[in-house]
């Protein structure tokens, strides 16, 4: 078969959890036979974008996502005007439209895009039977940040709540419209794929198929059973990524300074492209901003305790597959751990269990408790240091629940079924 792939980033080298799984789809449908790639790359990428060497029959193109520009007279034509999400509104895609078009095949027996915005910015193109990786929900993801923030930004002053006041209605607009989007985006292709059956009965959507997030089991796992002096807690990922970047802030901000009354010295590390807020909270040795990293096998041999102090989202954190797959203790947030199965206290330690944000599928929002406890977090990661026994029940099961459900060959095997679903009904129904 000779298939189309459009991605919004070039996946390698691989060391996030993004990442990871575009390779990975990548790779899976690439096994199918010759395959047209077409990437989006941030324009704030320096490295050079080079295939690996296994990758033969690949036909690579890449373009610069231009960075986007928006200016309040935009914005207001955005809210009155328009009734695409923010995010697309503030994207110009014509020359990378133009470079598509010029580039690609005259059709092709599937396309696979690699996220709706992908799809839509270059024009819904229909080149043969078609499958959009949506992976999560965007209207979820900010849906949850609004229950989740409450109250963060409670500053004095009428010009201060105000503010708050307009920044949440824009946000409950753009979560409205981003519903419309993935609704609409999903009645005009085969099929779309979520990470989560979660996610998938969230959506709503009647040609939805789950392909979950999966970890290449390693030979060697990176995990260690004596805790280190001083302990060492590994935060991971893109903090280009608004949830990530703030899960690292109230994790160094409102976590760590109970973490140290009850346990004296630890080191945390913060690994992943960085962003203004994150690097700030740079204060070696004690915090370390590392920055992105080539390959994680350095960093996850040196942690102690896996944290995922995430409080908005959507999808599944592949972070905590490869913590269950290195056989390294994990804390997280209800929210971090959703949409995978894994148990507190069997696989992991949930934080919040005492305040846990749910959202009710085709509801606006619905708050069922508070969240946020970062005293119930570090008790947590503490127990984590001090009960080795805990520390070996849990990195036992995670990795048994690991091993069963989420190893990549169960995932790639997943996709490469639900192509030949979808090019077998094309083919019937043509």
């Amino acid at each position: 078969m000779k298939s189309l792939v459009v991605t919004q980033d070039f996946p390698w080298p691989v060391s996030l959890g993004s990442h990871l799984r575009l390779a990975q789809v990548i790779e899976a449908l690439s096994d199918l036979g010759e395959t047209d790639l077409f990437c989006f790359v941030p324009a704030r990428r320096a490295e050079p974008c080079v295939l690996p060497v296994h990758l033969q029959n690949v036909r690579l193109k890449t373009v610069v996502r231009p960075r986007p520009s928006w200016s309040p007279r935009q914005r207001l034509s955005w809210l009155t005007l328009s009734t695409k999400p923010l995010e697309l509104a503030q994207e110009d895609a014509t020359s990378p439209r133009r470079e598509f078009e010029s580039w690609r095949a005259d059709s092709y027996n599937f396309s696979w895009f690699s996220k709706a915005t992908t799809f839509e910015l270059l024009g819904r193109p229909h080149l043969g039977p078609t499958i959009v990786d949506l992976d999560d929900l965007e209207d979820q993801k900010i849906k949850s940040r609004l229950l989740a923030l409450r109250g963060d930004d409670n500053a004095p002053g009428i010009r201060a709540r105000s503010h708050e006041a307009l920044t949440r209605a824009q946000a409950i607009i753009n979560a409205r419209r981003w519903s419309r989007f993935q609704r609409s985006v999903a009645a005009s292709v085969d099929r779309v794929v979520l990470c989560s059956d979660l996610d998938a009965q969230r959506s709503g959507l009647p040609n939805v198929t789950v392909v979950p997030n999966g970890y290449e089991a390693p030979a060697h796992p990176a995990g260690h059973e004596d805790v280190s002096v001083p302990p060492t807690f590994l935060l991971a990922g893109s903090f280009a990524y608004p949830p990530n970047a703030d899960a690292a802030t109230f994790f160094v901000s409102q976590i760590l300074p109970h973490i140290r009354e009850r346990a004296g010295g630890v080191t945390v590390r913060l690994v992943g492209e960085p962003s203004e807020p994150v690097t700030s909270l740079d204060d070696a040795p004690d915090v370390t901003v590392v920055g992105w990293v080539p390959a994680m096998d350095e960093e996850l041999a040196r942690a102690d305790v896996v944290v995922v102090p995430l409080r908005y989202g959507s999808g599944t954190r592949v972070k905590i597959l490869e913590a269950a797959a290195h056989r390294i203790p994990i804390v997280s947030t209800t929210l971090g751990a959703e949409g995978l199965g894994f148990e507190d206290g069997k696989h992991l330690l949930i934080a919040d269990e005492r305040g846990q944000l749910y959202m009710a599928a085709g509801a606006d929002m619905v708050l069922l408790q508070g969240a946020d406890e970062p005293e119930d977090f570090a008790s947590a990661c503490v127990r984590l240091l001090q009960e080795p026994q805990l520390r070996r029940h849990l990195v036992d099961e995670a990795e048994k629940e690991f091993l069963a459900r989420f190893q990549w060959m169960r995932t790639a095997e997943r996709i490469q079924d639900l192509v030949d679903s979808v090019v077998h009904q094309s083919g019937s129904s043509s």
